[in-house]
């Protein structure tokens, strides 16, 4: 019975003092653990943290570049745009650095000019903070395709919709070019065959 209290109080005394040590640690560690932002590439099958950019307080601003980018469309349609069909007519560009990228894009409807010609226009401003204007280039790119709405019954024939299916398409990138004077508008002429 004695060895059983003396054990006892020696297992207290090794709580007591033990105690500070165990509690100190306690107060070294963050309450919320510091985790790193990044995502999952699918390719390599790693997790890749994002990088974090720290702005130089020392570097001037960049002034934005502007200008706007216009693509004219000719369009030939060797194929018979349906009776519910239209030609949509679309366009992008592209610039890419090694601390910017941006891209820009949009579409326009094409009007029949004779014939089995339409012509289309697509417009896009841009408003770029590129670090190298002089040296950098635009990615250009384009397409044109056949959209034709069809109207669909249900089976028990009390409703409808209108769905649209795309027919035939073209869609090419075309030479790079070098960004414009400030506030230029560049066009670009492209013909197209459907």
């Amino acid at each position: 019975m004695q060895k059983r209290n003396v054990f006892l109080a020696l297992v207290v005394v090794l709580l007591l003092v033990c105690a500070p040590f165990g509690l100190a640690q306690l107060g070294t560690q963050a309450l919320t653990p510091h985790r790193t932002l990044g995502y999952y590439n699918q390719d390599t099958g790693l997790f890749e943290p994002l990088r974090s950019i720290t702005p130089d307080l020392d570097l001037p601003a960049v002034a934005p570049t502007t200008g706007t980018l216009v693509f004219k469309f000719t369009i030939t349609a060797k194929s018979p745009v349906p009776k519910n069909g239209i030609i949509l007519c679309s366009a992008a560009g592209a610039v890419i650095e090694t601390s910017f990228s941006a891209d820009e894009g949009g579409f326009g409807i094409a009007t029949l000019a004779s014939g089995s010609t339409y012509t289309c226009s697509v417009s896009m401003p841009y408003s770029w903070l590129l670090n190298s204007p002089g040296t950098d280039k635009i990615i250009l790119s384009y397409k044109a395709e056949v959209f034709e709405a069809l109207q669909v019954t249900a089976t028990n024939g009390t409703g409808t919709a209108v769905a649209s299916t795309a027919g035939r398409f073209s869609s090419q990138t075309t030479a790079s070019i070098p960004v414009p004077a400030n506030g230029a508008t560049t066009t670009e002429t492209v013909s197209v065959t459907l």
